[in-house]
């Protein structure tokens, strides 16, 4: 416990990302609040500087979504960066923050230079608006300021061309503006300055809190209760229960930026008057243990208080029964290397044994150590209540913070964000499962197949730093977990389902309005959760709030409207809700089921670096939407599901109940690991790389178009990197094993030999042969002995191997491709029929790539680029079908000569029949981009909408194009450009640019007369 007579300085760190311009004065000075009377938290020289990478233009500064974790968090100096000192390129938000301490009252003059643009707040108040596109501009600005500290950010973006930030002052009596010094700037000492890799976000106009944002208050079904009596100020670690007294244990010193001298023990403390009708007030505190390590787990058994230190497990009990639990004794020890990081969560507990998580050693800023300072840690444990002897459970944990008894008394594990993680996640532990989360020396389980997150908790969208579970078992929810998050902040609830035997679910906000963010949360004997707060300097809590805090949720019988569960289908989801849907919101539906239900999906790579991007994130298209006839369920068909993925649905508002009360929750994010039904191609032998497991420096890209699935892998120049693919035989025996892959002339040309390990065990190297370029693929092949059951295969780069090839996928048994050839209209010749093969013998020119699809269609990734077939065509019917997921862009070229690597010869030289519901006239689908137009009426009639397929027949003779689409004939064009020639010339299809998603396949042409 710590008791302050005073109230906690305001840290500038508190101001978090909100742009907050509440006084701003043309002439004269801003006058700002007085300076704090109160010294701030321990402090160094210097800045904080905060980055966000934004990966999209910017033209001005926005107001960041909060609760979002920094691309870059570091210690500078001054405010005086340029370029490289942002630790991004561009398209990027800056924040620099500090407390400025002001020697004495007076005006003080700052001039902010910039960038693109910028804005300086003291106190929270704008003293320097130099905001917008521009190049490196100065703007002056002046405050009344009075002695001591005040809060200072300075806000920046840069989009391009270079990114400066600066900011000087003259102070009273000055002759000179100089750049403020770092002797009067100063930021918080010692704390944790934990980063994120990825895409951030700023708020959208149409975000609200619940609906693209963080809740900002308690869910309304509940009535929160304060429950610290003054001066009592617990960091809570883990809580309990005695009777219906609550069993309070304090962190202590959790050292998060390293340890600290004179370190405040962990303690227990005793509460009575919290359940029922109570306040704050009414509670009493008595403490009954202190000088405990940082303990993260408490359990009360008999009369003892068993507690999760960093190192052990201690039995606490009161032999003179004087109330204080003085006597400790150690029940079992644990592997522990003194790093700060090194904790015990839990605590539960059976008959027979006790149940905790160990959490791996870090560096400060987050990267695993290497090698760990003791072995086996990152994993679950059991300790045997009577021995204290130490089994591991399971291993490849990094964050563990906190566990729970779940559905069907299964236990699942929270475990959160770093190496390993691309995103917080909770597992489903079983005895011998591994999480993921390598280690040096390895684990116990290092060298056994990955096992899936029942749910991931996307990072900086519903989660940062979650903490423990806790199953509800009454009301609307029963049988969901709820979760708090240290950083994030609030309540966040999944729900679980089993599909193919496993368990995945959905995660949904749930309350808001806490003192502190969450640490502990438990169902008290009346019915109400309780949670504890913690926090720590730096960005390891939750914005604005306290770092410490107890509080009480009762559920108090008011109607919300809500979700309460989202189910995978065969075709797609099953949204539930507490009410009744109003008359408005199932005609709106009806009209429009992909405004009411917006969703995306992504996928996780799984890398030793800190968290992870998004991959491979698209749009999803609501095909079809059926209200059930209680008004309390939808039934949505979705096209494009893929398994492996996080699906997020949102139903933006106004979306409203029978009752007209507004969506309390908008949003969800499914883990989808298996589709109801689906016999995924990895169930068939079919392996993707970008789907294994990665090691060392091998990463999935997808620059070199012609791959299978969604990219490939590369980067297995490096000793020590591999690929380790999972796959599953009916019975022991020799089977024919595949692997696609390309071999490019880097670094040197000629065949390249990779080790392969099967179960484990070395066997003769695969050496593979030149395939000229990079974006040409080919296929070896050779037999492996495989095991009846779960098989591990291993391609890695060992010391004498020469790696430097990129591999795309690898089959096991039955055939080399799960698509097959189609047969077309007599007359017609393939040019892509759904097989690699036939995709094979296509060109890329430009950016971008087109991958083989698992529906057997083609899909595009970035650009502007084209997919070109290098047959030169005269008079001939050319057909396809293509597929938009949204409002995107693509187009088919015809009449073209070689374009070689460039795809703007088809753009200059051919005629693209464009693809493209919304633009101008002559640049919408049917129409010859630039020239011609569509008939709109009867593109209307025949066009399928985004989601459904389209086909296109285009018939070119001589010099005029006809555009069939779905059969109608929609344009006829004929050219009289001499640059251009559409008599002879090639086809291709285009990938317009990132983000933008087209679907081709069954493409086929068929001579036709010549005009002549």
């Amino acid at each position: 416990m710590r008791v302050r007579t005073t109230r906690p300085f305001r840290r500038a760190a508190a101001a978090a990302a909100a742009i907050t311009t509440t006084a701003l004065l043309s002439a004269g000075a801003l006058v700002a609040p007085p300076a704090s009377a109160e010294d701030p938290p321990p402090q160094e020289p210097g800045v904080t500087l905060r980055t966000y990478d934004m990966a999209r233009d910017l033209d001005a500064l926005c107001t960041l979504r909060s609760g979002q974790t920094p691309n870059v968090d570091r210690l500078t100096g001054t405010i005086d960066y340029r370029d490289a000192d942002f630790g991004l390129g561009d398209r990027f938000i800056t924040q620099a923050l500090a407390n400025l301490r002001v020697p004495a009252d007076g005006t003080y003059e700052f001039r902010l230079t910039s960038d693109d643009g910028s804005r300086l707040l003291l106190d929270d108040l704008v003293v320097v608006d130099n905001d917008g596109l521009h190049g490196e501009e100065s703007v002056t600005g002046s405050a009344e300021l009075t002695a001591g500290y005040h809060e200072l950010r300075a806000e920046h973006f840069d989009n391009a061309y270079g990114a400066v930030l600066r900011l000087e002052w003259r102070p009273p009596g000055a002759a000179e503006f100089a750049v403020v010094p770092s002797s009067v700037l100063s930021t918080e000492a010692g704390v944790v300055r934990v980063t994120a890799p990825g895409t951030k976000y700023c708020e959208g106009q149409g975000d609200t809190a619940g609906d693209g944002m963080r809740l900002d208050a308690v869910h309304p079904g509940y009535t929160l209760t304060d429950l610290r009596p003054e001066g009592f100020e617990p960091m809570v670690a883990a809580l309990d229960w005695m009777g219906d007294r609550l069993v309070v244990a304090t962190s202590g010193s959790v050292s998060p930026g390293g340890w600290v001298e004179n370190p405040e023990p962990g303690e227990i403390f005793l509460l009575d008057n919290v359940t029922g009708a109570t306040s704050r007030d009414d509670v009493t505190v008595r403490k009954v243990a202190t000088d405990l390590f940082n303990p993260m787990g408490v359990a009360v058994i008999g009369g003892s208080i068993y507690v999760s230190e960093r190192d052990r497990l201690t039995e606490l009990t009161d032999p003179d029964g004087d109330g204080f639990y003085d006597r400790h004794r150690t029940v079992a020890e644990w592997p522990f290397g003194g790093n700060f990081h090194e904790f015990a969560f839990g605590l539960l507990h059976d008959d027979d044994a006790f149940y905790v998580n160990l959490s791996v050693a870090i560096n400060n800023g987050g990267a695993t150590t290497d090698p760990q300072p003791a072995g086996n840690r990152g994993t679950a444990i059991r300790v045997d209540r009577d021995t204290g002897a130490i089994t591991y459970v399971a291993g490849g944990l990094r964050t563990p913070n906190g566990m729970v008894r779940g559905p069907d008394g299964e236990l699942f594990v929270m475990d959160n964000q770093g190496a390993w993680l691309p995103s917080s996640k909770l597992v489903h532990v079983k005895q011998g499962r591994f999480f993921n989360h390598f280690t040096n020396p390895a684990g116990p389980f290092d060298d056994v197949p990955v096992s899936a997150p029942a749910l991931w908790v996307p990072q900086n969208e519903i989660g940062n730093s979650p903490s423990a579970p806790v199953q509800l078992t009454e009301g609307p929810y029963a049988g969901q977990l709820l979760f708090g998050d240290v950083t994030y902040g609030g309540l966040q609830r999944g729900f679980l389902e089993k599909v193919g035997g496993e368990y995945q679910g959905a995660v949904f906000r749930h309350s808001a309005g806490l003192e502190a963010g969450v640490n502990r949360t438990v169902v008290g004997p009346d019915g109400a959760i309780y949670v504890g707060g913690i926090g720590e300097g730096g960005n390891w809590s939750e914005p604005d709030k306290l770092r410490y805090g107890l509080q009480k949720l009762t559920p108090n019988g008011a109607a919300a409207f809500d979700m309460t569960e989202l189910r995978a289908t065969g075709d797609g989801f099953e949204v539930g809700y507490t009410q009744p849907l109003s008359g408005e919101t199932v005609a709106r539906i009806a009209e429009d089921p992909n405004a009411a239900f917006r969703l995306d999906h992504w996928r996780y790579v799984p890398r030793p670096t800190y968290g992870g991007p998004k991959i491979d994130e698209r749009p999803l298209v609501v095909t079809h939407a059926e209200v059930s006839a209680d008004r309390t369920s939808v039934r949505l068909t979705v096209d494009g599901l893929e398994p492996g993925r996080v699906v997020h649905l949102r139903s933006p508002r106004p979306f409203t109940d029978a009752g007209g009360r507004e969506l309390w929750n908008t949003e969800a994010w499914y883990t989808l690991n298996e589709i109801p039904g689906y016999r995924a191609p990895a169930d068939r032998g079919y392996h993707e790389a970008e789907e294994a497991t990665l090691r060392g420096s091998a990463d999935v890209d997808a620059e070199h178009s012609g791959y299978s699935g969604s990219g490939f892998v590369d980067g297995l120049g490096e000793v020590g990197a591999s690929v380790r693919f999972m796959t599953t035989v009916a019975r022991r025996g020799t089977y024919p094993v595949r692997l696609r892959y390309a071999n490019g002339p880097h670094p040197f040309e000629g065949a390249k030999k990779i080790s392969v390990l099967v179960n484990g065990q070395e066997i003769e190297p695969w050496t593979l042969e030149p395939t000229g370029n990079w974006e040409t693929w080919d296929t070896a092949t050779r037999s492996m002995r495989l095991r009846a059951g779960v098989n591990t295969i291993t391609l890695r780069h060992e010391a004498d191997d020469d790696g430097h090839v990129n591999l795309d996928l690898l089959t096991v048994g039955g055939k080399p491709d799960i698509c097959g050839a189609e047969d077309y209209e007599e007359g017609s010749t393939a040019l892509f029929d759904g097989t690699l093969e036939s995709l094979d013998g296509w060109r890329m020119a430009g950016p971008g790539s087109f991958g083989r699809h698992g529906d057997c269609s083609l899909r595009t990734t970035g650009g502007l680029g084209l997919l070109w077939h290098p047959t030169e065509l005269g008079a001939y019917s050319l057909k396809l079908d293509w597929k938009l997921v949204a409002d995107h862009n693509g187009g088919v070229f015809v009449g073209f000569p070689d374009p070689g690597d460039d795809p703007w010869v088809a753009v200059d030289q051919g005629y693209e029949i464009q693809i493209d519901a919304s633009d101008e006239p002559d640049r919408t689908t049917g129409s010859v981009y630039g020239f011609q137009g569509a008939d709109r009426d009867a593109v209307a009639g025949a066009l399928n909408p985004p989601g459904s397929w389209n086909s296109y027949e285009l018939r070119v003779v001589g010099q005029t194009v006809q555009v069939f689409l779905n059969g109608v004939l929609v344009n006829e064009f004929t050219g009289t450009d001499p640059a251009r020639d559409l008599a002879q010339g090639f086809v291709g299809l285009q990938n317009h640019g990132g983000g933008e998603t087209v679907f081709y396949r069954d493409v086929r042409v068929k001579d036709l007369p010549d005009a002549g």
